[in-house]
This record gives C-alpha cells, sequence and structure tokens, in this order.
C-alpha cells in the first residue's frame, strides 16, 4: 500500500481553489468537501478521539475558507492544508484519550503485563473478528498518541500521509534537517514499542489483537456494546493480521510500522461535520 499523498489522477485541488477565490461557490463546495477526509484522518490519528477530531476538522475547514486567498501557489495546496492543520492541531486543547497515555515506556509495558496467554473465548466469530480488529485500532492509534505532538506530526506527514522532507518541512514550518530528525526520533520511539511484541509487522513477535481483547475491555478501553473505530465512517475490516505480517516481513522494521497504520480503514469524516460546516459558513458554501 502507497503512502497517502494525493495522486496526479485526482482533481486539480489548486484549479478549485483559485475559482473559489473568484467567487464560485460550487468551487468552495467541492474544494471542502475533497479536503475534509484528509483533514479528519489527520486529526484522527493525532488525537485518537473521532469527537475530537471531528470538531478539529470543522475549525480547520473554516480556517481554510477563510484565508483561502492568502493561499499564493508555491507549494501543493494540500502542504498548505497541512500547515494549517498542523498549526491547529498543536494549539488545540489535549483532551482525556491523549492525557490518558502516559509516554512509550509505560504504554510498551502495559502491553507485555496484559497479554493474555490464548485468545479471548466466549465471543462468536462476527464479534470476536470485530473485538480484535477494534483492539488493533485502539492500539495502533494509542500509541502514535507516545510521540510527543511535534514527534507525532512529524510522522504523521513523513510515514502515514507520505509528505517528502520539502513538504513536510514546509508543513510543520521547520528546516528540512529538522523536519527529518523528529521524523528519526519518531520512528525510534515507534520502534521501541513495536519491535519484538506486535506481531502486525513480524510474525514471530507475541503480541496478537486477539490476545489483548480481555485486558483491553477490563480496563475500560474496549466496550463490546460500542466499537469506536469499527463504527466510523469509511470503516472496513483492516487487512488480516496474517496477510499484513506476511508482506510485512519483507520490508524494513520502519517500513513495516507505516504499513500496519496505512493498512487500516480509510475513514471518512463524519456527516455532521460537514452539516455544521454549513452552519457556520452558509454563505460560502452554498
Amino acid at each position: 500500500m502507497l503512502p497517502e499523498t494525493d495522486g496526479a489522477s485526482g482533481p486539480d485541488l489548486e484549479g478549485l481553489a483559485r475559482r473559489a477565490v473568484a467567487g464560485e461557490a460550487r468551487a468552495l463546495e467541492q474544494l471542502c468537501r475533497e479536503l475534509q477526509d484528509l483533514i479528519y484522518r489527520l486529526a484522527l490519528r493525532f488525537s485518537s478521539d473521532p469527537q475530537a477530531a471531528a470538531d478539529a476538522t470543522q475549525e480547520i475547514l473554516i480556517l481554510v475558507i477563510t484565508h483561502l486567498a492568502e493561499f499564493e501557489g508555491r507549494s501543493k495546496l494540500t502542504t498548505w492544508v497541512y500547515t494549517i492543520a498542523s498549526r491547529y492541531l498543536l494549539r488545540s486543547v489535549r483532551g482525556p484519550v491523549e492525557l490518558s497515555v502516559a509516554g512509550p515506556e509505560p504504554f510498551a509495558d502495559w502491553i507485555d503485563d496484559n497479554l493474555a496467554a490464548e485468545s479471548a473465548g466466549g465471543h462468536d466469530e462476527a464479534e470476536y473478528r470485530l473485538l480484535a480488529g477494534e483492539v488493533r485500532l485502539a492500539c495502533t492509534y494509542g500509541m502514535l498518541l507516545t510521540l510527543s505532538r511535534p514527534l507525532r506530526l512529524a510522522y504523521l506527514l513523513g510515514d502515514l500521509v507520505g509528505l517528502p522532507d520539502v513538504e513536510g518541512a514546509a508543513a510543520l514550518e521547520i528546516s528540512r534537517a529538522a523536519f527529518r530528525q523528529r521524523l528519526a526520533r519518531a520512528r525510534t520511539i515507534m520502534r521501541g514499542i513495536i519491535a519484538d511484541r506486535c506481531g502486525l509487522v513480524r510474525a514471530e513477535h507475541p503480541c496478537r489483537c486477539d490476545r489483548q481483547i480481555d485486558s483491553s475491555i477490563a480496563y475500560g478501553i474496549l466496550d463490546p456494546r460500542r466499537p469506536v473505530f469499527s463504527t466510523l465512517p469509511g470503516a472496513t475490516a483492516p487487512i488480516p493480521a496474517g496477510t499484513l505480517a506476511a508482506a510485512a516481513h519483507e520490508l524494513d522494521l520502519a517500513t513495516a510500522i507505516a504499513e500496519a497504520y496505512r493498512s487500516g480503514p480509510d475513514y471518512r469524516a463524519p456527516g455532521d461535520v460537514w452539516r455544521a460546516l454549513q452552519q457556520a459558513c452558509p454563505a460560502l458554501t452554498g
């Protein structure tokens, strides 16, 4: 699976931006619809909180709309949007989900201490698959919260979105050298948690998502009656762990870790984001 950069076959976002600035309401609406999902995916990975991500997406889109005339075309429009999004996310209030993650060492210790000796029982096959998938998503998204905010954004933009260092540095308004240093540091931290643990990236590693189901339920991380990630718009079954591990075995560990994230659901912004945006900016969204 390739990084999530926008392809040449996609819509002409820069052209839509020019038409929107010229006063074409339909172009502005199409532009916002094209941007809302990539903003939401970044915000969701940043916060691991769907409601916080939806709220952030709305606010970031409003900032994009109100500052669109300032886009000078010296970079891709998506890079400019990631700059606005990164500024907002870095300054946003830390929510309870983010505050609940103490750091990489406690996170790794929790995984080790709560790994069951065998797979969870007492669930039918469909529920079992759903719960294992929910654990996988909660764990991988939660793991991102072990990174400091600056490192987290560098990792998200560099390894998951797939921006080259020139664009990543521009989005974070830092030098290319600083961006590479942050990305390297983030990879080191992620590697420290996953190395010798996660069966998603190496088949021989001991941790399996289904062996964390019972402990996740016991600690309130997972509610079998109200799964968080598996019910979001765009949620589909992640690539099976065995298939992913087999493919990841051919990759270096840093790439394999990023692949574990990119193989997850291709989330879309909830419909509430668009409805709230229309209420906030009725004259702009038509």
